[in-house]
């Protein structure tokens, strides 16, 4: 399961939670302020291989890799353009 941070807009408060990609945390529960949440941005989440013992050139690896993770990377960057518009439509 993913990790997300998120700050209150209220009252500053700043935690972490585990949920999946497309749950978003709205309502701080410190303060119980409502849609007072902003999701922070996170780091990548790939997913791990084990080493593989092959006689496949280093490339090759690496793009079977960047194949495999292709869906969760472009989630997350969907994720992100779209916290990024939701930001500007909050600051405006």
């Amino acid at each position: 399961m993913p990790k997300y941070f998120y700050s209150c807009k209220e009252c500053e408060y700043t935690f972490r939670a585990y949920h999946s990609p497309k749950e978003l945390l709205t309502n701080c529960p410190e303060c119980h302020g409502v849609d007072a949440l902003l999701r922070k941005i996170n780091k990548v989440f790939i997913k791990k291989q084990e080493t593989i013992n092959s006689d496949q050139p280093a490339g090759e690896l690496t793009k079977q890799f960047i194949e495999e993770n292709r869906d969760i990377l472009k989630e997350y960057k969907e994720e992100l353009t779209q916290n990024e518009f939701d930001n500007k439509n909050i600051d405006s």
